[in-house]
């Protein structure tokens, strides 16, 4: 009974996404406002002093994030003044027009730049390089973006940058050669799932084609 305010969040959270009532980003602010209430008043848990190193992190990570985007948006624009994704087409269109073999190669790509890089930069400076591509081999954009989403969740498990390998190693209080060790074989299911997904599009069209 103690935990039922904390786990309304999640309701608050993916009921107001599921529902329509609000977009993603509205509801991640009803459910950070609503778990600051409880934290305050029925938990007792959260001070001033506590509140405000919150908002100084939060104000942290937004303006890193700011950053990030601005400087993306802007290496965006540079690649396409200079047509480089023209280029890239040319050059993926000259080794193969096959766009299984293609879906192959972005997936081989894509998996080893989620090894070295953020989920951030790769959604926001690489997946539009090769977006003309993928419209251009006809390959639906749901089912790629689905793959990509793959990709960046499996990267986000790799190291020697895998975001979550550290936090999962700072919440075990344990050291990251033990986790990675722990989560290469699910990396490899992960990777399985992946050209599964890749290979056999029904998986992920199925809902789309058939209610939507």
């Amino acid at each position: 009974m103690q935990a039922l305010p904390a786990l309304f969040t999640v309701v608050i959270l993916l009921g107001g996404i599921y529902s329509g009532i609000c977009t993603p980003t509205e509801a991640g602010a009803v459910a950070s406002a609503y778990a600051l209430i409880i934290s305050a008043l029925i938990y007792k848990t959260l001070g001033w002093k506590k509140l405000w190193g919150i908002i100084k992190k939060s104000a942290a990570n937004t303006a890193t994030l700011a950053l990030l985007c601005g400087t993306s948006m802007l290496f965006s624009y540079i690649i396409s003044l200079e047509q480089v994704p023209r280029v890239v087409a040319s050059l993926v269109m000259g080794i193969t027009d096959n766009k299984y073999i293609f879906l192959f190669i972005v997936n081989i790509v894509f998996l080893l730049l989620g090894c070295v890089l953020d989920v951030s930069t790769i959604q926001l400076v690489f997946v539009p390089m090769v977006l003309p591509l993928v419209q251009a081999m006809g390959i639906d954009l749901v089912h790629f973006g689905v793959v990509i989403c793959l990709n960046m969740m499996i990267g986000l498990s790799t190291p020697p940058f895998g975001m979550l390998l550290f936090i999962v190693s700072g919440l075990g209080k344990t050291k990251i050669k033990g986790v990675i060790r722990e989560i290469l074989p699910m990396v490899l299911i992960m990777i399985g799932l992946l050209f599964l997904v890749t290979y056999v599009p029904d998986i992920i069209m199925f809902i789309p084609n058939n209610f939507m």
